[in-house]
């Protein structure tokens, strides 16, 4: 699928902190399985996601519009087969329905391509409920496989999941 791109991604910042911790705490993301608690809290993962760079262990990246942080997008290789990558993403709710999260998962998707030649698929596990995350990953090009029941923790309730993939070699 071609979208023209009006977004960037980079590597995540430990500057970025504040923005993510706005962004999660007053969007209300009800399917968000991290809780941030503190703006400390959140500097704290970005120091453990840039380790996870140079471990090859995940790729968070920072989504940016005109310069301003408007969400993140990230993949994580499964331990044991690395040519298998899960997506998630989020984006501040200010901005939804712009097609920023779609811009930004397939900007995450032309990395992986490069980063991982052994990849052979994408995937996504999404809440049920999750109405607006599931429409992205659809126009992305993935495809529901199933439904994982009571497979996704967000606060204290287990949610069930969608998984969704995609073929991309």
């Amino acid at each position: 699928m071609q979208v023209k791109s009006v977004i960037t991604i980079r590597p995540q910042r430990i500057k970025d902190a504040a923005d993510f911790y706005r962004i999660i705490t007053e969007g209300h993301f009800p399917f968000f399985p991290t809780n941030i608690k503190s703006i400390e809290a959140e500097k704290r993962f970005l120091r453990r996601s840039r380790q996870m760079w140079k471990d090859r262990s995940a790729f968070n990246f920072t989504v940016t519009l005109s310069g301003k942080v408007i969400g993140a997008v990230g993949l994580i290789p499964e331990h044991d087969r690395p040519y298998n990558v899960e997506i998630g993403y989020f984006i501040d709710r200010a901005m939804h329905g712009k097609g920023y999260a779609l811009q930004a998962a397939l900007q995450a998707e032309l990395f992986a391509k490069v980063f991982w030649p052994e990849l052979r698929r994408l995937q996504a596990v999404i809440v049920v409920d999750n109405a607006p995350s599931i429409r992205v990953i659809e126009k992305a090009g993935y495809k529901r496989e199933g439904c994982l029941q009571s497979y996704l923790r967000c606060g204290n309730d287990f949610h069930d999941a969608y998984m969704y993939g995609k073929i991309v070699r």
